[in-house]
């Protein structure tokens, strides 16, 4: 009689195969975790690239709003120096034209401070700053500011900033 090795039993063969069927089924799991997990990815990936994009595009748009609004003040600028040329030139040819030297240098002041009216007022320009207000009427801010109850930041009483067009007094 041959004895059977213990591994050999009937037993132990059906424990094996059941180890072997629960390894299956343990793959089986971490398989079906696998996607989700790419999946995962996948997604952060791709929200990772609209958020990059989305960043660029407000960069670009900052920039391109700042260059608008940099190329709008240039030009307001260049186009109030060019009406100040052009009124300083219509001055120098009507003084030419008069008799009175001495009037017409005034008339030039004048026109070139861009509308001081016979001293007492004063109307802001584009671009004028409380600074080049005082620069051109050779009279110091603050008193301006008192005049016409203004801030010595350049705001007006109802906390609107000065702006072109607007009547100052000066006296």
């Amino acid at each position: 009689m041959s004895t059977k090795e213990p591994w050999n039993n009937e037993i132990y063969r059906a424990m094996k195969e059941e180890s072997t069927e629960m390894k299956r089924h343990d793959r089986g799991r971490d398989e079906s975790k696998r996607p989700l997990t790419t999946r995962f990815l996948t997604f952060l990936v791709i929200l990772m690239f609209i958020l990059v994009g989305l960043a660029i595009g407000f960069i670009l748009w900052n920039n391109q709003v700042r260059n608008t609004a940099s190329i709008a003040k240039s030009f307001h600028q260049s186009s109030s120096v060019a009406k100040t040329k052009e009124s300083t030139s219509q001055a120098a040819a009507s003084s030419s034209t008069e008799a009175t030297p001495p009037a017409s240098s005034s008339t030039v002041a004048s026109s070139s401070s861009s509308s001081v009216e016979s001293g007492t007022t004063y109307t802001i320009a584009t671009g004028d700053y409380p600074s080049t207000i005082a620069a051109k009427t050779g009279i110091p801010w603050a008193t301006i500011a008192s005049l016409n109850g203004i801030t010595e930041d350049g705001y007006n009483a109802d906390g609107s900033a000065i702006h072109a067009g607007q009547v100052l007094k000066l006296k």
